[in-house]
Order: structure tokens, then sequence, then C-alpha cells
């Protein structure tokens, strides 16, 4: 008996969906129109062509699911296609403050990424983020201890990220020893990820260094933010100074002057050096080691002192999401049972 011709019968080789010859002919058709149209929005960079993206996408999913398998290579495709570009979509509506946007976009990305476990890490992260910025705090963390499962599975470098995104909502809910641990956990990562490079001398001349290298440095600097930050929640300043200034040491090392990271750490080291005495064994442990490294070829990256710091307030890549708020910012970024400051007594 042949199968229904109405295109929603499946055919007996390899499950394809069944279409005469013509209706097959025809979706292919549309198919290469819809890729053409995809390519187009691709090159353009505006709100209009991220927008138009995603309909081509969505299109062109449909279109595959017409002629192929859904457990089929070409759908698998299509679906890790679409779920990157809401995933990129909903972090901008993230930055603008269109939350409803970013949180539709992230849904549809969960129910395409059901496929691929890289996917939905990624996309529970992104929901963390959502979730922080609503101030759903503990469904953050839920999402996040999703995610972090299935890198520390996969042996992820990009573990190290989600370990500073739990240590910061962590901390904003008070668990302290928990936000304590997972920003020594980011730290281990990272230098597990950077030791090879250090090692094969990578990082250790003049020249200029990778970009996925600066953003791993970026990441060892904030995973030393936010275990400074604990600390100082914990009034142990000595400790607090120390990881600060080590944050500094690779940053100035490795970062622009410019770079938002100096800034922030700079103005958080002078800040716990105010509360410590003069003469204070950590005050000159924090110099040695912001002196630490040599200078990078052709001058800069020397060091800092702890005198006069002020800092820088660009940067090339977004960190909220990643660092543990302190004072100010704690109130800016608010959520669930959020209280008290560093330093602050309770």
């Amino acid at each position: 008996m042949s199968p229904p011709g109405n295109g929603a019968g499946r055919g007996a080789v390899g499950g394809e969906p069944y279409l005469t010859p013509g209706e097959r002919q025809e979706t292919q058709k549309a198919l290469e129109e819809c890729e053409q149209d995809t390519d187009d929005a691709r090159r353009g960079g505006d709100e209009k062509d991220r927008q138009q993206l995603l309909i081509c996408l969505e299109r062109g999913l449909h279109l595959r699911r017409k002629l192929y398998a859904e457990n089929s290579p070409q759908v698998s495709t299509a679906c890790r296609a679409l779920c990157e570009a809401c995933n990129f979509a909903a972090t901008h509506m993230l930055n603008t403050e269109n939350l409803k946007g970013a949180h539709d976009l992230l849904k549809r990305a969960e129910q395409v990424a059901d496929r691929n476990d890289v996917d939905r890490a990624i996309t529970w992260n992104n929901l963390a983020c959502y979730c922080r910025r609503m101030g759903k705090l503990r469904t953050a963390v839920t999402f996040l201890d999703r995610a972090l499962a299935i890198e520390e599975h996969l042996d992820s470098a990009d573990a190290a990220q989600t370990h500073l995104n739990l240590c910061a909502t962590l901390s904003q809910l008070q668990r302290r020893s928990e936000a304590m641990y997972h920003a020594q956990s980011a730290l281990m990562r990272i230098y597990e990820t950077l030791s090879p490079q250090m090692l094969n001398g990578e990082l250790s001349g003049g020249g200029e260094i990778s970009r996925e290298h600066r953003e791993q440095i970026t990441v060892l600097c904030i995973a030393y933010h936010n275990l400074a930050v604990e600390f100082e929640y914990l009034k142990n300043f000595d400790a607090a100074l120390c990881a600060y200034a080590s944050g500094l040491r690779w940053a100035g090392r490795f970062m622009d002057e410019s770079h938002q990271i100096i800034g922030i750490l700079k103005n958080s080291a002078e800040a716990v050096k105010a509360k410590l005495p003069h003469g204070s064994s950590a005050l000159r442990r924090a110099e040695d080691l912001m002196a630490g490294f040599p200078e990078r070829h052709g001058g800069g990256g020397a060091g800092y002192a702890l005198q006069g710091l002020g800092g820088g307030d660009s940067g090339s890549m977004p960190m909220d999401h990643l660092m543990t708020p302190r004072e100010g910012r704690r109130h800016e970024l608010g959520g669930e049972d959020s209280e008290g400051e560093p330093g602050a007594e309770g």
C-alpha cells in the first residue's frame, strides 16, 4: 500500500516524511531560497536583520522537517543554528532591558536544544541570567546547577564561567560557603585551562595574545574578584586585598589599561586597603603581587601601586552576570533575600 500523499506520512526508508516527487522538488527549491535569505540576514548587523534571521531559521527548520527525518543530521544542524541565534538575540535583549522578548526567545531555544548537551547548557546559563534580572535567584541557581552538571561531564572550559555565575547568584542569596566554593572552583578550572599555554610559553613573553586567551584571563580576573568579595563578607580583609591584587597582577599584564575589570579591581582594592592598619603584611603582599609580572614587550603592564587608584570603565566583554556584586552594585542588581554589604556589620 502506498503511503498517504499529503506529506503527513513517513516513508519506509530512514523515517523520512513522505512527499511526492513534485512536492519534494518544490520544498527543496523553497529551502534553497530560504538558505539564501538566511545568508543575507547573517551579513546584516542591526535589529531588523536579527529578527529576519530568526524568521529564516525557523522556516529553514520547518522545511527540513518536511524533507528529512526528525533524527537526521539536517534537522539537528538546523535546531542548533536556531538555538544559537535565539540565545544571541536574547542576550542582546537582556542588555537592552527587553526582558519579555529575551524570555520568549530563551524558551524557544530550550525547545530546540533538547538534542544537544552544549546547547542546553548555554541556554540554561542565559535563562539563569534572565532569572537574576527578574530577582528570581533560586530559579537561577536551579538552571545553573543543570548547566554545570553538563559542563563538568563534558569537561567544558565554560564550566569556569558557570561556577562564577553560581558564585554571584549564591552570594546574593547569602549562601556564603557555597559562593566561596564556586569562586575557588572557577579559579581551579581556569588555571587548568591556562596552564598548558603557560608551560609552552604562549603567555610568557612579548607580543599580543589571542582573543580566546584574553577572554580566559578575564574570567580568571573575575574569579579573583568574586573570591575577594566573599572574603570581604567574612571580614577577612587581608585575604580580600591579596585576591584583588592577584587579579590586578593578571589584568595589568594582559589587559589594556582601559579594560573595565582593571578599574573594578583597583577601586575594590583601594576600598579594602582603607580597612587595614598601616604596616599590615597584607599591604606589602599586595604590592608584591601587583608588581610580580615583568613588563609586556613594548612597555605597559608593569604592575600597579595601591596609592591613588583610579581605573577605566570600558571593556569588551559583558561581565555583570559573572561578578559577585559588592556595596552599591548589590542594590543595583537586587534579588531575593539580598541584603548586607561587604564589610558592613550584620
